[in-house]
């Protein structure tokens, strides 16, 4: 396989943006890769094409298989693994929403609120009403990325859509 021009830059871009959410460099591009292949490819051909270690093609592998964001399969005769992306981009939103919420809202909310509490009992008024906004912002993060999860992925597409609109008429309102 070859990769086009217009490949390798949304590879690069992808790989640029996944470091600015907290993802390796070459995670992101290796989801970039599997994201725009025209068909599965295995961990040796990524290599090849990104120049990366296979150490490094494993690890990130793994890290995507457990976003649930990369799909192993296998073909008969072939012993090698191969891989592809998911490729409804809205699936993939509503996956990344619930691994980062699960990974990281999950925690902060039951940490503010253990400070909260102990703000109260201090009595450091302060510190708990900014505790109390905190608490609010993340439960609610928690609500939408938890709800995101109980309908199909047109529904989620929908909801994102309109967020702007709703926004505009609240603020009509």
């Amino acid at each position: 396989m070859q990769l086009s021009e217009t490949q390798m830059k949304f590879i690069r871009r992808w790989g640029d943006m996944g470091t600015r959410w907290g993802i390796p460099r070459s995670t992101a591009m290796l989801h970039g890769l599997l994201y725009v292949a025209q068909s599965p490819l295995t961990a040796e051909e990524m290599c090849e094409l990104l120049q990366l270690a296979r150490s490094n093609v494993s690890t990130s592998l793994k890290e995507l298989e457990g976003y649930n964001l990369i799909y192993r399969e296998s073909r008969a005769g072939d012993r090698r693994s191969f891989y592809r992306a998911e490729s409804d981009v809205w699936e993939m939103a509503r996956r990344i929403l619930e691994e980062r919420r699960r990974r990281e809202t999950a925690g902060a909310v039951q940490a503010v609120e253990e400070c909260l509490d102990a703000a109260r009992e201090a009595g450091d008024e302060h510190t708990a009403a900014r505790m109390e906004a905190m608490q609010e912002l993340l439960q609610t993060a928690e609500n939408v990325a938890t709800a995101a999860q109980r309908y199909n992925t047109s529904v989620f597409r929908r909801a994102a859509l309109m967020g702007s609109k709703v926004l505009a008429l609240i603020a009509k309102i």
